[in-house]
């Protein structure tokens, strides 16, 4: 997906509820799931992920290890 293609993301209202979850975590699901498939598998790189959310892949490599832990 190109980066200049995404008008917006939106974000559902049970993660931007979730207390638990950091902005840059609700960010990076809302993300994830926008980019998922119809199986549910999302195949973008952490790389592309974070050019989107302004961070590093390292980080966005934490955030998916934090969100997996907090289910």
């Amino acid at each position: 997906m190109n980066k200049q293609k995404i008008k917006g993301l939106w974000i559902p209202a049970n993660i931007l509820l979730n207390e638990e979850l950091s902005d840059k975590e609700k960010i990076v699901l809302s993300m994830i799931l926008y980019l998922s498939d119809e199986t549910g598998s999302c195949f973008a790189s952490n790389k592309y992920i974070a050019s989107i959310v302004n961070v590093t892949s390292d980080r966005v490599s934490k955030i998916v290890s934090s969100l997996k832990k907090k289910e």
